[in-house]
């Protein structure tokens, strides 16, 4: 796939196809079968006052890529930051910067929507993707917490934060 095929655009809705995109993309990242427990959280997380819906559709309109932004504490810790609550590219997709390019979207939409900053929840030792993050600005802020499916050590990352 090349990336320049790929269409970003907003949505709308609560698309299940991005569900079971981020069920396939958590399942491909931890090298573990999907998992309901995943699909549930991620369900709620659909449930949650939206800021912006991002996707991504590949060259025949099917889904491959998505960024969810949901209000101020909807990511269970008091903030004032948007909290960008999902972001899953399809492993097949990978690797064309389809993911900066739907963070950049997920941000842009987020200020669109009145939102200076966001914030989102990291695992400590998912380096793609904290690489990805601190190019795009996002700073770790405080200490790791366990998360809340894994207990694997997560952080809060921050655009603006200080280090």
């Amino acid at each position: 796939m090349i990336g320049t095929t790929f269409v970003v655009r907003t949505a709308t809705g609560a698309d299940a196809a991005c569900v079971d995109l981020w069920v396939a993309a958590v399942a491909d990242r931890d090298g573990l079968p999907a998992s309901p427990a995943v699909r549930e959280r991620a369900r709620t997380k659909f449930a949650a006052d939206r800021v912006a819906l991002v996707v991504a559709d590949d060259p025949a309109g099917a889904p491959v890529g998505f960024a969810l932004v949901t209000a101020p504490g909807t990511g269970g810790t008091p903030s004032d930051a948007a909290y960008l609550s999902l972001l899953a590219v399809a492993p097949t997709a990978q690797g064309h910067g389809l993911g900066r390019r739907l963070l950049a979207a997920a941000v842009a939409a987020a200020a669109e929507a009145g939102h200076a900053q966001c914030e989102l929840h990291a695992l400590d030792d998912n380096a793609p993707a904290l690489a990805l993050y601190a190019s795009a600005g996002f700073r770790p802020v405080g200490d790791s917490f366990p998360h809340a499916l894994s207990g694997r050590p997560t952080r809060v990352w921050r655009t603006g934060a200080d280090r």
